[in-house]
Formats: structure tokens, sequence, C-alpha cells
């Protein structure tokens, strides 16, 4: 994602955005001087320097010609977090009560999606989290991983060698990349690819379908502590057959 990309992820248009990006660099203009340097028609310009305004990106500084100035990024960041707050908060005081889903099995596609419910687990997490992931797969769910152990949770982790991080339960097994199966409590599993914008993932309460993750799992770690792989980085476990609890 590039800073346009930010830009449009914020509310603004691909014009607002290349517009802002041009006052933020190139400073005061009118949108005569905008039209010129993006090659833009002069109607589109002002259409979007007029739009850009309205939503927080531009002021306006009147005189004999109509020129605009951007709003310093800190300051555009700081009102787009504060209104996006307030927005969030109100949909969640607002919003009718969520009717459960009783579907045993649901399917989540893309991988922009699959990473959001990984990392809603994980720090949704009560007591434990199993994550089978490769190597640099892991780096994208750290931050979460992290803070659960920070919360005194049990993490184990069967991962790509030589990736060990302190305080983690971690088991070394060659992974392919982009491949999941992770189980949360004891009462949830999500697997399949997170790889690109066609990765796919089950996600399930189904109890048998959790209780055969697990033992795999289980299995899993056993098999590698039989064969004398990489030591477990424990936590508050005395032993591999008490991690796989």
């Amino acid at each position: 994602m590039d800073l346009s990309d930010c830009l449009v992820e914020t509310g603004l248009t691909r014009l607002e955005a290349q517009l802002y990006l041009l006052l933020s660099s190139e400073g005061v203009m009118t949108g005569y001087e905008a039209a010129k340097l993006t090659g833009i028609s002069r109607s589109n310009a002002y259409m979007g320097l007029a739009g850009l305004t309205e939503k927080g990106g531009a002021v306006c500084i009147d005189g004999d010609v109509r020129r605009y100035a951007a709003v310093p990024p800190e300051e555009y960041c700081s009102n787009k977090r504060r209104r996006h707050a307030e927005v969030l908060q109100a949909i969640l005081d607002l919003m009718p009560t969520i009717r459960p889903v009783t579907e045993p099995f649901m399917t989540i596609k893309g991988r922009t999606h699959i990473l959001d419910k990984m990392r809603n687990l994980i720090d949704d997490a009560q007591y434990r989290i199993y994550l089978a992931l490769a190597g640099d797969d892991v780096q994208l769910v750290l931050p979460e991983l992290e803070r659960l152990r920070d919360r005194a949770r049990k993490v184990v982790l069967i991962t790509s060698p030589p990736l060990m991080i302190p305080g983690i339960t971690v088991y070394h097994a060659e992974k392919k990349p982009g491949q999941i199966r992770m189980i949360v409590d004891s009462s949830v599993v999500l697997t399949g690819e997170i790889d690109g914008d066609e990765g796919s993932c089950l996600f399930s309460r189904h109890q048998a379908l959790v209780t055969l993750f697990k033992e795999s799992m289980i299995n899993e770690i056993q098999l590698i502590s039989m064969a004398g792989g990489s030591r477990p980085m424990m936590t508050d476990d005395s032993n591999s057959g008490q991690a796989a609890h």
C-alpha cells in the first residue's frame, strides 16, 4: 500500500489524494496552478480542491485569487483518528444486539480478512493459543502473540526454524509459507491458506473438528520432541507433554 492508497483509505478520492500530496510538497497554490502541475482539467482541479477542503485536507486562503494550502499531515491524521474513533464508538453504542452465528463452518476469504480474523482471535483469547505457521508469516501476528504472552496466556507455536520468541513455547518444524492452523481456547479452529487475495480459511466452532485438529497438533508436537529436534522455549510448562494440553 503506497501513500496515495493510505490517503484514499482515510476517505479521500484519488484526485483529492493527488492534490493533497501536491499541496504538501509544493505549498500554497491556486486551482489553475494545481491543474497545470498535475495535467488535469481546471474544472476537475477546482472540484478536487473543494472536496479536499471539505474533508479536512486543505484550507482555503481567500484573496483576489483563491488559493489552497495543505493541512499539516499530523493535524490531518489527528483529526481523522478522532473522528473515526467517534464514529466507531457510535456504531458500538447504537448497533442492535447481534444474533449469534450458529453455523458450524464458515469460510473467510482474502488475505486481509483472514489476517484480521487471526488478530482478533488472538486478542480475544482467554486461555491459550496453538498456532502452526511458517516463520515469516509469524511476523504478521507477532505483536498480537506478544500481547497475549504479556497477559500471561499460554502461546504454543509450531514454526520453521530458527525462530524463537522469548516467553512463548516454540517447536521447530518446516512449515509451508501461507498455510495456517490455529486453535483458540480449545473452542475454535482456523485453518487454510492466507496467501494472496485468493486465500481461503475455514473457521469453525464445531467441537469434533476442534478436537481433531487439537489431537493432530499434539501428535505433531510429540513427534518433534521424540525426533530430538529443537528444544522448545517454554513458558510455565515443564515438559512437552504438559505443553500439549
